[in-house]
């Protein structure tokens, strides 16, 4: 391996900086909207110009590195060469030594109707292990940070998740993909389950900063059944770093590379697992 734990914070946050920065450029100007898999599936011409631009300077500045990008996938899609999201992404899962997982835009629905909460999640990996992470909204000028058993910050504060023992006293987010094979929302059932021994749950239309958000104590808890890895790399591992717990739905270890999550504060988690589990049955 050779970037030490200094030179991956640096390059992620380089990297995350720099599609923030094009994001920024873009936020609230007109832009080309098209869909993908349905009319909920938005991606626009400010994702796929920072995609290409970020993709091409890490390649430039890491040769031998691989890049997996959102939109890259979603053209293997559309093109033939997978059959499913998930497909194209096991075709990459891997590949080289070195990866990098980047969304240009997180939360592209929210970029579309000019609501501020959109970032430039970036993250790194050596042998399938997340190493380093950067999320930067530059709308409201937050860049969350973390690096592998050095600690989160926020715009270089350092971060912990909430102290709330209770589900009842706890803020949740989760987030309502669509299923196009299906025709249908996912996580509507969960969500009613949730939502009625919670606090109150919020959809805030960004996988990365919802993660983020854990591991800044703003909410205790975030579950959502069908992400990608560029989705929750980085932010889980700010989770992780701010001392919170994460695992898939089903209660197993999280890989980045299979599609769900829940992270929460740890103290909580055990409670929301079960809830969740009991909802996925009577569903």
């Amino acid at each position: 391996m050779d970037l030490d734990a200094e030179a991956l914070r640096n390059a992620v946050v380089d990297v995350a900086l720099r599609g923030g920065e094009m994001l920024r450029h873009h936020f609230g100007a007109a832009t080309r909207v098209r869909t993908k898999t349905s009319r909920y599936d938005l991606v626009t011409e400010a994702d796929e110009a920072i995609e290409a631009e970020l993709a091409a300077y890490i390649r430039r500045q890491f040769p031998g590195h691989a890049v997996v990008g959102e939109e890259d996938i979603s053209r293997r899609v559309l093109s033939g060469q997978a059959g499913s999201r998930e497909g194209a992404v096991a075709q990459v899962a891997g590949e080289r030594e070195w990866e990098w997982l980047i969304d240009p835009i997180d939360g592209t629905t929210n970029f579309v109707h000019g609501l501020p909460i959109v970032a430039t999640s970036v993250a790194v990996m050596y042998r399938n292990e997340v190493l380093a992470g950067a999320v930067f909204n530059p709308v409201q000028d937050e860049l969350y940070v973390a690096v592998r058993r050095h600690g989160a910050t926020l715009n270089g504060r350092p971060l912990r998740v909430s102290t709330e023992e209770d589900l009842a006293e706890s803020l949740l987010a989760t987030g309502f993909q669509y299923d196009a094979v299906e025709g249908k929302r996912l996580n509507l059932d969960l969500f009613r389950a949730v939502l009625a021994e919670a606090r109150n749950v919020r959809a805030i239309g960004s996988a990365a900063l919802s993660l983020c958000y854990v591991g800044a104590g703003r909410i205790s808890g975030f579950w959502e059944l069908r992400l990608g890895p560029w989705d929750l790399a980085a932010g889980a591992l700010v989770v992780r770093e701010a001392g919170g717990r994460l695992s898939r739905v089903d209660g197993g270890p999280l890989d980045v590379w299979q599609p769900s999550v829940v992270a929460t504060n740890g103290r909580i988690h055990e409670q929301l697992l079960a809830l969740l589990r009991q909802a996925s049955r009577v569903a």
